[in-house]
């Protein structure tokens, strides 16, 4: 989709941002909201004002309109003798594509972009919790199994 732009969110997306989050949330996966819709842009736009270092959001924008959203979460880790400088990990988080755009190569170049800015930044790895819609995808852009990757509490 030629008429797709991707390009790093500003303040002013946060609300379309949340509602790509409340429709996936709510209306797609039929979670119970404990706050209003609007009380959710708040929400959302205060959490993107108050984390511009750790958290990176990129928009897919056609015809004025965000329809597609991907974050990128920073973790700053400790230095290593070998490694005396800043070291970085990174999460791709919260992928989502309105369905008028699904199919179209749209979150594959949302996440592009995501670890384009990760290497740009140095991160020493990308990790990913992916749906089971979006492990082909992953895969396809390099992502794999980490043998010693465990998380609390297990999912299986």
């Amino acid at each position: 989709m030629d008429d797709v732009v991707i390009r790093a969110s500003r303040p002013e997306d946060m609300p379309a941002v949340a509602d790509l989050r409340w429709r996936w949330s709510v209306d797609e996966g039929g979670a119970t909201p404990g706050v209003t819709p609007d009380e959710y842009r708040e929400a959302m736009s205060a959490f993107a004002a108050a984390h511009p270092d750790t958290h990176r959001c990129v928009v897919a924008e056609r015809d004025d309109r965000v329809l597609g959203m991907a974050w990128l979460g920073l973790v700053a880790r400790p230095p290593t003798p070998d490694r005396p400088g800043r070291r970085l990990t990174a999460d791709v988080q919260t992928v989502y594509v309105h369905p008028d755009l699904r199919g179209a190569g749209v979150a594959k170049r949302l996440v592009t972009a995501l670890l384009d800015a990760a290497d740009e930044l140095g991160a020493e790895r990308t990790s990913v919790h992916s749906s089971v819609e979006g492990e082909t995808l992953y895969r396809r852009l390099g992502f794999g199994d980490a043998r010693l990757l465990l998380q609390r509490p297990p999912e299986d």
